[in-house]
C-alpha cells in the first residue's frame, strides 16, 4: 500500500507521519458514503403527503385521456353503476364517458382538474370496472 503525502501549509514540508484516514476500517465500495444532514430518524420515508388545491390552483395545462375497452356481458351492469362512477369521477374534476356503441369507457382531464395523479387513478378504475369488479369496490381507489 502506498502512503499518500501530505504537505503542512505552514512548514512548507511534507509530513508522512499522520494517521491513515478514518474510512480505512469500512470496505472499498462503502468508503465514499457519508451520513445525509437531510435524513435522519425524524423522518417518516413512508408518509404520504396530501395533495390539496392550494398546490395547484391553476389546473392542469394539457388534457390527459385514456380509454379502456370492456367485455360486452359487463355492458347491462357499466349502465346502471356509471351514474355514481361519474359523480366520484366529477368531485375530483375527471371527465368519463361511456360508449356502448364501442364498448369503450374513456377519462379525461378537464380544467377543474388539480391534482395530476387523480387521471392515473381514473384510468385504473376504469381497467377495474371493466375486468368485472364491483363499482363500490372500485371506486375506492380514487
Amino acid at each position: 500500500m502506498v502512503k499518500k503525502r501530505k504537505l503542512e501549509e505552514d512548514k512548507g514540508v511534507f509530513n508522512d507521519d499522520e494517521p491513515e484516514s478514518l474510512d480505512a476500517d469500512k470496505p472499498k465500495n462503502k468508503k465514499n458514503r457519508r451520513d445525509k444532514p437531510w435524513d435522519h430518524a425524524g423522518i417518516d420515508h413512508w408518509a404520504q403527503e396530501k395533495f390539496s388545491k392550494e398546490d395547484n390552483p391553476t389546473g392542469m395545462l394539457e388534457e390527459s385521456s385514456f380509454a379502456t375497452l370492456f367485455p360486452k356481458y359487463r355492458e347491462k351492469y357499466l349502465r346502471e353503476t356509471w351514474p355514481a362512477v361519474t359523480r366520484a369521477l366529477k368531485e375530483v374534476g375527471i371527465a368519463c364517458e361511456l360508449n356502448l356503441v364501442e364498448g369503450s369507457m374513456t377519462v379525461r382531464t378537464t380544467i377543474k382538474t388539480w391534482d395530476p395523479f387523480v387521471v392515473l387513478k381514473a384510468r385504473d378504475l376504469i381497467k377495474l370496472l371493466s375486468r368485472s369488479v364491483p363499482a363500490p369496490q372500485a371506486l375506492k381507489i380514487l
